[in-house]
């Protein structure tokens, strides 16, 4: 009876900490616009996949949202009209948390 006690209360302390991270994770725009727009390239949390790695991300928002209108690079370029610059800050935002 103990035992199976113990066992609940792991079980419901796990996945209220799994919701509680996810919540966290949900709240953060910049990851959201991140995973939506760039994620698919540059991998989760801009650790690199077909594009290459990103964090530690150092560029300023400024040299961002140029190299995301005009790519010097294999990158497609991403228009205002998808990506604007407050969405662009917030994207920086969140990469440059990335520890």
């Amino acid at each position: 009876m103990m035992k199976s006690r113990v066992v609940l209360g792991g079980l419901v302390l796990a996945g209220v900490v799994g919701a509680w991270t996810a919540a966290g994770a949900a709240d953060d725009p910049g990851q959201s616009l991140y995973d939506r727009h760039c994620g698919q390239c540059h991998g989760a949390e801009g650790r690199g996949g077909k594009g290459p790695r990103l964090v530690p991300f150092e560029w300023s928002v400024e040299r961002t949202r140029d190299m995301i209108r005009n790519p010097d690079c294999d990158m497609p370029p991403i228009p205002a009209s998808q990506v604007n610059d407050t969405e662009v800050a917030q994207i920086v935002g969140y990469l440059k948390g990335i520890k």
